[in-house]
């Protein structure tokens, strides 16, 4: 088993489903009603047992596996949730694992690693399992409602955010890499190709094609080999702010939606590149102004208010926040330069 995403089987293409579920029937199949309504219909063979997940909570996950019928293999089928229930379960059975994504909106597809939900604290498993191959069908990825597929670019573009956060700890004083031009022009470089070839590729509903459903998978392996990964420098709030609001409401916005909108608190509050990030994600056309996702202000205070609970647990490096809150003042000219 390989668990390193950069080397994982990724199969891409039209119909690739029809072609690989006539030799799906003995297996389980992790997904939600809505992705399965999406691809029943390429299974002539009906699988063993087919479970509509419940999240990553202990409470649902840790007796899953022991209440599903024996089956050959493990399919994880829908977005992010789906393929980390799944992955949980085919590392509990010891089964062979294929990820179907049915929306590219999350890094999940290119992650071997899921977190377990207990009361109070979060299990993180890490390098676990990895899938015999990942099947990314265009045309099951394209009958997502196209916001959903172009918040996974969300993903490519806070890498950009990595930038201000490492000059602001280069600023402080902060113990870490020195500045290094080359490694952030090179992570800037990504992150404008990357954007450039998908906002081409958009079809007039600005729903992805190939290209760019390509480009949302890949980021997410591509990522691992960026300078400023390999040296550590980044200390950006994006997905620090996903994972506090889950923290502190038990549920998160959609994962490249709440990633975007994180990016640019982190901008904002780091003071470095606000409106580069913003334009790149206005020009993916990913959404992230809050009324749009669906959070309120006041659930944005609270979720920076405990941004760093469960990440100082992880032994994360010091961010904002270990030196910084966020006051009323400063909240609502952010959320205003946000919404404009």
């Amino acid at each position: 088993m390989v668990l390193d995403s950069r080397q994982w089987d990724a199969r891409y293409g039209w119909d690739l489903l029809a072609q690989y579920a006539p030799f799906y029937a003995s297996s389980v199949v992790i997904t939600t009603p809505r992705a399965w309504q999406v691809v029943q219909r390429h299974f002539p063979h009906a699988p063993r047992h087919v479970e509509f997940h419940r999240g990553m909570s202990a409470a649902y996950v840790e007796p899953l596996p022991a209440r599903l019928p024996d089956a050959d293999r493990v399919l994880a089928i829908g977005g992010g949730q789906a393929l980390d229930v799944g992955k949980y379960v085919a590392w509990k059975l010891g089964k062979p694992l294929v990820l179907i994504p049915t929306i590219v909106s999350t890094g999940a597809i290119f992650q071997p690693t899921v977190s377990v939900r207990h009361p109070g604290r979060w299990e993180r498993c890490t390098k676990i399992v990895a899938p015999e191959y990942l099947l990314i069908d265009f045309g099951v990825v394209r009958q997502a409602p196209p916001h959903l597929n172009r918040a996974g670019m969300a993903e490519c573009i806070c890498y950009y955010g990595v930038l201000g956060s490492w000059r602001w700890a280069v600023d402080q004083g902060l113990q870490g890499p020195a500045w290094d031009q080359s490694a952030a022009d090179a992570t800037a470089a990504w992150v404008h190709g990357n954007v450039a070839r998908f906002v081409q590729d958009l079809d007039p509903d600005g729903q992805l094609q190939e290209a760019g459903i390509r480009i949302c998978c890949e980021v997410n392996r591509e990522r691992w080999d960026l300078p400023t990964t390999k040296l550590g420098a980044g200390r950006n709030l994006d997905h620090n702010f996903v994972i506090g609001f889950e923290w502190a409401y038990g549920r998160a916005p959609l994962h490249g939606e709440g990633v975007a909108l994180g990016s640019l608190i982190s901008a904002y509050l780091y003071g470095h590149d606000f409106d580069t990030i913003r334009s790149l994600l206005d020009a993916c056309r990913v959404r992230y102004r809050p009324a749009e996702i669906g959070v309120t202000h006041g659930e944005i205070r609270l979720a920076l208010d405990h941004l760093n609970d469960y990440l100082d647990e992880l032994g994360q490096r010091q961010n904002w926040f270990h030196f910084h809150q966020v006051d009323d003042v400063t909240l609502q000219a952010m959320l205003a330069a946000i919404e404009a």
